[in-house]
């Protein structure tokens, strides 16, 4: 019995100074946990680096598009009558003015001669009744009157000219027509397609953007809105254009948003309704890259281990983008920093480290 409580005694003892020693070392901050930390610190780890490189976030965006003329119409007439000549044939390039069709007119010719005709009557009864009311000849009422016919006779002669001017088809602009789609003697009303006209010398391409692209659409400006382009009809050569326009909405089924890019077309080689696919160049924001290797995860997301005074620094970092095995970041990260890419898993921040090589991007 007194040998258990010998026992017993020494064992109380032996955890009071255990007890005792453990509070001093952590009044002294030496616990466990910061003597193994400090152990592994003394500790020299062997790793590789490479320096950080700074790399712009360009990208190259590539969409299908549809060539487009910069004015497009169908010509139709503004009367019914019956077609008397054809002064076109299909891809004729024409000027703004020039007469496409001549419709029946011998109506309206008669008319506008006996407009002038009754014009020229007008005239001359008001110029006799303005000197013979100044001699008393004839009463201000009667003259009042004639002046009056005078300009009824000018609003009926330009009216004849109207109708008649309409029984000529005009090109309203320069461009190129189409096929003719009528033939003389034809019967046309205003809903008569006569042919098409386009204005080419410059060429629209209008293609999708995805949403995730708007901003860089409304924000792109000089270079950014420079675009290439090629079309299966010459598949050697290569068009340059421009960003010109882009929707004021996104497409809610699509979630796409149209842009509009012009072309020079001075050689009229381009078409409308032709197919092209597009390159769009965007210059990006220029950002710290690494090799993907070197980019490690933890609780509070993604972070790197940097070498700054031959000790480890772990290095929180926020991923941007990631290019053909390379990591673009943001974070305190420097251009020429020494980022570790081997050796990485015996790392801990403040470890010792000896660079044992470093590596070329």
């Amino acid at each position: 019995m007194k040998k258990r409580f010998f026992l017993l005694i020494l064992i109380v003892i032996a955890i009071g100074i255990i007890w005792k020693h453990d509070a001093l070392l952590t009044s002294l901050g030496l616990g466990s946990e910061e003597i193994d930390a400090s152990d592994r610190a003394q500790v020299t780890v062997k790793v590789i680096t490479q320096p950080v490189q700074i790399t712009s976030n360009d990208r190259t965006f590539r969409a299908v598009g549809t060539g487009r003329a910069k004015l497009s119409i169908g010509i139709y007439p503004a009367v019914s009558e019956e077609v008397t000549d054809i002064y076109f044939v299909a891809q004729q390039d024409v000027k703004k003015g020039d007469i496409l069709v001549q419709l029946d007119s011998r109506a309206e010719e008669l008319a506008v001669k006996a407009a002038q005709v009754q014009l020229k009557d007008a005239q001359s009864l008001l110029d006799r009744y303005e000197l013979a009311v100044k001699a008393g000849g004839v009463p201000e009422s009667e003259v009042d009157a004639a002046r009056a016919d005078f300009e009824a006779a000018q609003v009926e002669l330009e009216q004849a000219k109207l109708d008649l001017e309409e029984r000529q088809i005009k090109a309203p602009f320069n461009g190129v027509v189409g096929i003719p789609a009528v033939d003389p003697s034809d019967r046309v009303n205003p809903e008569t397609l006569i042919t098409s006209l386009d204005a080419r010398d410059t060429l629209y391409i209008d293609f999708e953007v995805p949403e995730s692209l708007a901003g860089a659409l409304q924000n792109a400006a000089g270079e950014n809105r420079k675009i290439t382009a090629t079309t299966p009809a010459y598949l050697s050569k290569q068009f340059d254009g421009e960003i010109s326009a882009q929707e004021s909405r996104i497409d809610p089924d699509r979630r796409t948003v149209l842009a509009r890019a012009e072309i020079d077309n001075k050689e009229d080689l381009l078409r409308p309704g032709m197919s092209f696919e597009t390159e769009w160049d965007i210059k990006g924001e220029s950002y710290p890259t690494v090799p993907e290797i070197s980019v490690q995860w933890g609780r509070e997301g993604s972070f790197i281990w940097l070498i700054k005074d031959g000790k480890a620094v772990k290095t929180s970092a926020t991923i941007i983008s990631r290019k053909a095995g390379r990591v673009l970041l943001e974070g305190d990260i420097e251009s020429g920093d020494q980022v570790v890419i081997e050796g990485l898993q015996r790392l801990r921040p403040g470890q010792s480290v000896e660079i044992v090589g470093t590596a070329e991007e």
